[in-house]
């Protein structure tokens, strides 16, 4: 147990190494973000997918339908299109490729909800996973007509939706992910809002 605990330690003093490397200091804060829109995303996805499975076979019985209605099996003479077996294997191929798209829609918006928020001095680091390696946005603070959107307050501060949004000229440039108000997220929140 001791020497788990060495190599732990070792560990995180090599890690603390490197992000003192990467951002240039070791003063930064790190906006902690909040897990559970990306799990309630995670879970409602994986009971759609499980749920919806057992149904697929319905959407064989759909495209037999339509082409029969079309009447293509009497235009194009091919006889194995009146078996509805055939439309079985396509609507398992159909939702297989429905549910791929929408998993990949979904790792879209958990790379976008997830970003790593870090502020180094006056600037802003966002780092995220890109492809197999990550991707890093800097934003300076300072910089001339910047607004800075808070959204907090109420039922969102217990359910840990509060943002900041920076606009420049009605554009959105950059949002932080989803995150409790509490805690060191809260003396962030009063470095950046000046109070």
């Amino acid at each position: 147990m001791k020497v788990i605990k060495k190599w732990i330690s070792r560990w995180k003093e090599i890690q603390s190494k490197k992000e003192i490397a990467y951002f240039g200091t070791s003063l930064y804060d790190e906006l902690t973000i909040n897990p559970l829109p990306s799990l309630l995303l995670i879970v409602t996805s994986i009971l759609f997918f499980t749920y919806t499975l057992p149904y697929a076979f319905y959407l064989g019985k759909f495209f037999y339908w339509f082409v029969g209605v079309l009447e293509i099996t009497k235009v194009l003479k091919i006889p194995f299109l009146d078996e509805l077996r055939y439309y079985h294997y396509l609507s398992v191929f159909v939702y297989f490729y429905i549910a791929t798209s929408l998993l990949m829609d979904i790792s879209r918006l958990l790379n976008k909800w997830n970003r790593r928020t870090v502020f180094v001095k006056n600037e802003i680091w966002q780092i995220q996973r890109f492809g197999f390696g990550k991707k890093l946005n800097k934003f300076n603070l300072e910089s001339e007509g910047l607004q800075l959107g808070f959204e907090h307050g109420g039922l969102s501060d217990y359910l840990g939706w509060n943002r900041m949004v920076w606009e420049k000229d009605g554009e959105t440039i950059i949002t932080t992910p989803y995150f409790f108000p509490y805690q060191k997220n809260r003396t962030i929140i009063n470095r950046i809002l000046k109070r």
